[in-house]
């Protein structure tokens, strides 16, 4: 099969369906708005396809108005639209059996378009829940629906806990991200250097709340053998500014044997910390859909997920971590003092990470359901 991906760019939690997809002997064409700043092509390099030249000019003079605000480049995620004519010809000459497409926006309207002209089945994905709470129905919203596919994609199964009070679209599907079990319990250590390594991961921004989890250390460490890594990304000078504020905390804190900052680590750099992990803490607020805390279970590591992270449910509450309740500091110190408190317990919560990944996120399962969507949308035809 021809697999073709249209996405805003190529991001690491892509990284394992792609290895899928070769695996089983497809083709796959990537094609990005842009190349980020810290993604992984050692499996794949996808195609940078951008934008038309309209929308370059409108960004252009949008971003002198708007450079002093830091999500100013999200316009493009909704409102950046494609050279329609080299879209056109890459698509012609790949002759995909299925395209999945990110986001609705202008790209993904201009994607859709072209599938329903030259019958290529098209599916969306994005990290809308799969269960949603009062789902916006008024007539642009319908119209976008309208122009963008009907079937749908998400990784995510819904946003809080449960599905009372909430509705699910008849042609949206859930589909986990999909992880590689990198390190089994039985052959990994925990505790190295006699103490409990924990780990985060996250941009330098504040809704990580990298300092909350910094206070709920400084509380911890009275009485346990803690220390901290924070791996973050700085990109641009808002990112230096938060970065900044932490480092102060450590030093007015006397912290620095606790809390280590690492800035923009590799991905290989990543996995080595991974290695010596014992706890994994993700306490971000706004959370669409993390995935580091599955890469975090796949070395059979517990974790800790705030609620307001939409890949939450990936945590099953009490057997291999927990989930806390959003910018809650109380809360989250309670829920890693619950862990840490346990070494035995803690190695099986570790344990039952690594069987979940096995059990949940594997490629053999997302092929299944992509196939039962074509399959689907063959019939409708």
């Amino acid at each position: 099969m021809h697999i073709l991906y249209v996405a805003p760019r190529y991001h690491t939690n892509q990284i394992p369906i792609m290895e899928g997809w070769l695996a089983h002997g497809d083709e796959v064409l990537f094609l990005v708005q842009y190349m980020g700043k810290s993604e992984d092509y050692s499996v794949l390099q996808p195609v940078v396809l951008g934008y038309g030249p309209l929308y370059r000019a409108f960004e252009r003079v949008y971003l002198l108005v708007k450079r002093k605000q830091e999500n100013s480049m999200d316009l493009r995620l909704k409102y950046g639209s494609p050279a329609l004519g080299k879209l056109r010809r890459l698509m012609r000459k790949f002759r995909p059996d299925v395209v999945i497409t990110r986001e609705r926006s202008l790209y993904s309207i201009a994607v859709t378009f072209l599938c329903r002209f030259f019958d290529y089945p098209v599916i969306l994905y994005n990290q809308s829940p799969l269960w949603e709470e009062n789902r916006k129905d008024d007539l642009p919203h319908r119209i976008v629906r309208r122009l963008t596919p009907k079937y749908r994609i998400t990784p995510v199964l819904t946003l809080g806990r449960g599905t009372e009070g909430k509705t699910k679209e008849e042609y949206a599907y859930y589909l986990p991200f999909l992880m590689e079990p990198h390190l089994a319990p039985q052959e990994r250590e925990y505790f190295a250097r006699e103490r409990i390594n924990l780990f985060a991961i996250g941009k330098y921004q504040k809704r990580k709340n990298h300092k909350m989890l910094v206070e709920a250390v400084e509380e911890l460490c009275r009485s346990y053998p803690v220390h901290l890594q924070i791996a973050g990304e700085v990109s641009n000078s808002f990112h230096e500014a938060y970065y900044q504020e932490l480092s102060a905390y450590i030093q007015e804190h006397q912290l620095q044997d606790v809390v280590e900052l690492k800035v923009n680590l590799k991905r290989e750099e990543i996995f080595e910390i991974y290695k010596k992990t014992d706890l994994f803490v993700l306490a971000s607020t706004g959370e669409p859909a993390a995935v580091s805390h599955l890469e975090a279970m796949s070395f059979s590591i517990p974790v800790i997920s705030g609620e307001d992270n939409g890949t939450a449910c990936y945590v099953e509450d009490g057997v291999n971590g927990y989930i806390c309740r959003d910018n809650d500091k109380k809360d989250l110190r309670e829920k890693m003092e619950a862990v840490i408190s346990d070494r035995e317990r803690l190695k099986t919560m570790g344990a039952e990470s690594y069987r979940l990944v096995l059990e949940r996120h594997q490629f053999s399962g997302y092929y299944e359901k992509i196939m039962e969507i074509l399959a689907r949308i063959e019939r409708e035809k």
